[in-house]
């Protein structure tokens, strides 16, 4: 028997420039995470364990949706020339198809910006619409834009409305075209032709990670069960992991070795919710397809906070097991890395945003404080009226007049630091995208998808790969909850 080689597995060497993880390898903790009393980690397979590449697979994902619709549905072919814009949605849009509206909300779930197909909607449009309501995205008609695969879809039917409204496209309604475009990105992943594309083409639309064979590695020797719970089934999964996982590991030669249990077409987030019996794969040990949450536990011997699941799809992934399983969890965000790039590219901008910001706000502040002394210098000289002497009133009077001088003078400064601030900040979020801005944050209030991250994300990170770099022991803790009066700014 030969002796292990400590380059078999090709560990990177830290540089002491590496010691302080970069931001974008990072697990960001949202609470207490103890990762030593975690029995069982299980992973997604699409956007977490695989991560696409982008815009190809989109561009993939749109045109056999547009052939589709065009072929099976009677559409124009005018959609088959359509070019595929990558830039115009972001993950946590709520498609209104009544309306044939594009929505972003904040956390309250009021509408902050919307776009009627591609065009961008003006504040009093975005009013007149939905009146600042919070809305009930279960509502009949909305869909949230929650995983990377539905990115294609908000494009398909913007174009799609702005065809009906030229007269390009016919159709009833802005419903029907929701209801065929949902219909025809779901048969695009179903019916197998792009699946058979991709796994033709794996270079192309799969990135390769290599800190991902070590992640898992790793998190197996410190004794985790590694679980794989993927709704995609077998031969699909065989074919994207086997290009991702063999032969990266002399000891685990095949991907399946990296896992205690492999779980495929599971129907998340029915996973959670029903219990089917479980069916085993022929000629594959621990291979299963379908199953239920409790059987899955008792195999692995780990119940609910025991389990740690990490995967992309805030619904299906981490909002249903959290909430009918009690997993822990942990969101993959692959659009995290480009977020944080710019976040530092605008750094300056944002500290000057934040300067003006303030000063506004003093502005404002100290203009509120003057208008209150000229009211009660107008009402003290209209109780006292003829009581007062002419030099009293005549004192009141060039007082009342250099008030309102110094309150109107400090309007003008606020008015033009709000305007200063309205562009620095317009610029700023336009860099993120020119309709959306930042999906996490809107002005100075987060968006739904990042509340519900909030919610129901025990931490978040851009790549299992992260992984690595964290002891599979040791602790992770979240921000201390803190009231406003006790952070020191």
């Amino acid at each position: 028997m030969t002796a292990w080689d400590p380059a078999l597995l090709a560990v990177p060497p830290l540089t002491e420039a590496e010691e302080r993880l970069p931001p974008a390898h990072k697990l960001y903790a949202l609470r207490t995470l103890p990762m030593g009393e975690i029995k069982a980690m299980g992973f997604d397979m699409d956007h977490t364990l695989a991560r696409y590449k982008t815009p190809e697979i989109d561009e993939l994902a749109f045109k056999k949706a547009a052939r589709l619709l065009v072929r099976d549905r009677g559409y124009s072919p005018w959609l088959l020339e359509i070019p595929y814009d990558p830039a115009f949605a972001v993950r946590g849009l709520v498609l209104d198809g009544l309306r044939g509206n594009l929505l972003k909300l904040n956390r309250e779930r009021q509408v902050v910006r919307a776009s009627h197909g591609s065009r961008a909607l003006t504040r009093h449009e975005v009013d007149a619409i939905y009146s600042r309501r919070r809305l009930s995205t279960a509502a009949k008609g909305f869909r949230s834009i929650d995983t990377l695969f539905e990115i294609p879809e908000s494009f398909l039917y913007a174009q799609m409305v702005d065809g009906l409204d030229r007269g390009t496209l016919r159709a009833e309604n802005y419903l029907e075209l929701f209801q065929d475009v949902r219909w025809a990105i779901d048969t695009a992943h179903r019916n197998g032709e792009m699946k058979a594309e991709i796994l033709a083409h794996r270079d192309f639309f799969i990135q390769k990670e290599p800190l991902l064979a070590l992640a898992l590695d790793r998190l197996k020797r410190s004794g985790k069960k590694l679980f794989l719970l993927t709704n995609s089934e077998w031969s699909f999964t065989d074919g994207v992991l086997s290009h991702l996982l063999n032969g990266q590991d002399e000891a685990r030669p095949n991907w399946t070795d990296y896992f205690d249990l492999i779980v495929v077409s599971s129907r998340k987030p029915a996973f959670f919710l029903d219990a089917p019996e479980p069916k085993p794969l022929e000629g594959h040990p621990h291979c299963y397809s379908g199953g239920h949450t409790a059987w899955l536990e008792s195999l692995l011997d780990a119940r609910g906070e025991e389990v740690l699941y990490v995967g992309d799809h805030i619904y299906g992934d981490v909002l249903r097991s959290k909430k009918n399983a009690s997993w822990r969890t942990l969101l993959l965000v692959p659009e995290l890395e480009r977020e944080l790039q710019l976040l530092e590219a605008k750094a300056e901008d944002l500290r000057e945003v934040f300067r003006l910001e303030t000063a506004r706000r003093r502005t404002q502040r100290k203009e509120s404080v003057l208008l209150d002394q000229w009211r009660r210098n107008r009402a003290r000289r209209h109780i006292l009226g003829q009581r007062l002497s002419s030099d009293a009133t005549l004192a009141l009077d060039h007082e009342a007049a250099h008030l309102a001088t110094s309150a109107e003078a400090l309007q003008r400064r606020a008015d033009l630091q709000g305007l200063e601030l309205k562009g620095l900040m317009g610029a700023v979020e336009s860099a993120f995208n020119p309709m959306w801005g930042p999906m996490f944050r809107d002005r100075d209030e987060l968006t739904r998808f990042a509340d519900q991250i909030q919610q129901f994300a025990c931490a978040y990170t851009g790549k299992v790969g992260n992984l690595y770099m964290y002891d599979p022991l040791a602790t992770l803790y979240g921000p201390r909850p803190a009231l406003p009066h006790e952070r020191r700014t």
